[in-house]
């Protein structure tokens, strides 16, 4: 039984408290062991001279490398333990976020898992890249008060130059907020121009539209290149001010050190090893302020993602999600608009489809036939009402459940880039009968023995193996794997041939016979004069159930508004 969602951030955070207490520890050594270079500088410039002592050199340099060494050892370990870290977290959420940004239902649209991980990415960026030089700012007092120990005239060099780069680094962090976010949006817009147009690679070639979407991308990549520009003319200028800190900061301890040896109160030694610790110190905050950005995203990143697995519905209960076979699909009242609509897609929609039957719903282009499969298959929660089978919300049903009671075919469903058997089993470990059951319900079964390498054939939504109507059927055995309780086609002819529709129909009433419950939405009439109910949507009085005869004469005005007529005999 794996944690509920809701407990993945508090397990983690416990199962992290003993490494991340060693992490600080490490720091502790690693900080510490910088104060050898100090204190030998301190020993073989005043002491040495002074007893001519060749053995006591060698010991001092031999200590001294040990503690070098040391200390990089350490901070190699350190940096394996944030890399292992951040694999663990990912390895922890990543499959839970993936699960939830595909899987998982919400209110009118699904949140993608790429930007799950995108979020995830940051906080591991952070852990592996960051999060060590944060940790190590613990010990910039430490570095302080050793150099107001030395003498006060030094440590308050130090606060005030310190006290700069701070101000510096907030005043950096507020001019290129905006720099970043435009040109990370300029990035994202020619990114996504590319990634669209490649999908679409052959309308593209059609329509000779490939000149004028490079002059696109070379305008959205100018702009890019702008921000880019700008961006770094900023980051150069506080380059700059930051090396005149460090610089000043050598400078000001020098003079202040050589005028306090010719008063007698500090050593060559002594003023040289001050200087080192305080530019130790400098350096720690200058990394800390550098990984600020690095701690703003991973604390963005982090609220996201603790709100997103905390809507996750747990897995506990899991075992408890067992459908009566018996039990109808209800739609009582539901009502449904997407965010920034002002009309609703589809109103006031109260339906019973029972076991063993079938629901046609037709409706012109832009009705709400796509929005009405959604919510059957329970991926999205109507604004209003709801959506049952018997007692069950069907937005409630956890994601690694629901195939085994819903099969779903989206109008724009594509393959998987993996084998015919995975795209059939959606991936998971399935019995080969089911996976060959669903594929002869579809009528591919035959066309998969004829693959070179048969149901272990890799294919996408490009191969060249298939036709469109064969990828068509294939996306049919999807939905009709493991003969669901309930099955919610979208426009499930298209692509499809006479026989493919032949087939379709022999489907349906085998699945209507087993006592599944069928939704399809589609303009075909041959599927409407199969079903059992049929529903209208897109006219003034809007939703309501129509008689076959009703429906007859609606999907004729339908053809003839947005096509051809389609005759039985065609279909």
């Amino acid at each position: 039984m794996t944690p509920s969602a809701a407990n993945i951030v508090s397990g983690a955070w416990k199962a992290s408290a003993g490494g991340i207490f060693a992490i600080i520890v490490f720091g502790a050594f690693i900080n510490l062991l910088k104060f050898a270079m100090p204190l030998y500088t301190l020993q073989i410039l005043d002491r040495i001279p002074q007893s001519g002592s060749i053995q006591t050199l060698a010991m001092l340099t031999v200590i001294a490398l040990l503690a070098v060494l040391s200390g990089v050892s350490l901070e190699a370990i350190r940096r394996r333990m944030l890399v292992s870290w951040s694999g663990w977290v990912n390895r922890l959420v990543g499959p839970h976020l993936v699960e939830a940004g595909i899987g998982s239902a919400s209110g009118g649209k699904t949140p993608r898992a790429s930007r799950g991980l995108d979020h995830l990415q940051a906080i591991r960026h952070f852990i592996e890249k960051s999060s060590a030089a944060l940790f190590d700012l613990l010990w910039v007092p430490a570095f302080v008060a050793v150099v107001f120990a030395i003498h006060p005239m030094f440590g308050t060099i130090m606060l005030l130059v310190m006290g700069l780069r701070l101000l510096l680094g907030y005043a950096q962090h507020q001019l290129m907020r905006p720099d970043r976010q435009q040109w990370s949006n300029a990035s994202r817009e020619a990114r996504s121009l590319v990634d669209s147009a490649e999908r679409q690679g052959d309308a593209i070639g059609a329509t000779a539209m490939a000149r004028n979407l490079s002059l696109r991308w070379l305008e959205s990549t100018r702009t890019k290149l702008a921000e880019r520009e700008t961006s770094h003319n900023h980051d150069s200028l506080f380059a700059a001010v930051n090396t005149g800190l460090y610089r000043s900061l050598y400078v000001a301890g020098m003079g202040v050190g050589v005028w306090l040896v010719v008063q007698g109160n500090l050593t060559i030694g002594g003023v040289i090893a001050v200087n080192i610790i305080m530019r130790f110190g400098f350096r720690i905050l200058d990394r800390g302020v550098r990984r600020w950005e690095s701690l703003n995203r991973a604390r963005r990143a982090y609220r996201w993602l603790r709100r997103r697995l905390n809507r996750m519905q747990s897995d506990v209960f899991e075992n408890e999600w067992i459908v009566d076979p018996g039990q109808p699909l209800v739609l009582e009242n539901v009502s449904h608009r997407y965010r920034g609509q002002r009309r609703s897609v589809l109103r006031r929609i109260d339906l019973e489809i029972q076991p063993g039957k079938m629901l046609c719903v037709i409706g012109r282009s832009a009705s709400g036939k796509s929005s009405f499969a959604r919510l059957c298959a329970g991926l999205m929660s109507p604004r209003r009402g709801s959506v049952r089978l018997g007692d069950i919300d069907l937005s409630t049903i956890p994601a690694s459940k629901r195939q085994q009671v819903v099969g779903y075919l989206s109008e724009e469903a594509q393959l998987f880039s993996g084998s015919v058997r995975d795209n059939i089993a959606s991936l998971a470990q399935a019995d080969k009968d089911t996976v060959i059951d669903a594929a002869m319900l579809a009528g591919i079964h035959e066309r998969i023995e004829q693959l070179p390498e048969g149901y272990d054939t890799q294919v996408d939504d490009r191969t060249q193996l298939l036709s469109a109507g064969e990828r068509r059927r294939l996306l049919l055995a999807r939905a009709f794997f493991g003969r669901p309780r309930l099955v919610v086609l979208d426009e499930p002819a298209a692509h499809l041939d006479r026989p493919g529709r032949n087939q379709l129909i022999e489907a349906i009433n085998t699945l209507k016979a087993g006592g599944s419950s069928i939704v399809v939405t589609s303009q075909s009439n041959r599927l409407g004069q199969i079903a059992d109910q049929t529903y209208m949507l897109g006219r003034r009085k809007q939703n309501r159930s129509a008689s076959r005869r009703d429906q007859v004469a609606a999907v004729e005005t339908l053809q003839t508004v947005n096509g051809p007529a389609i005759t039985k005999e065609a279909l």
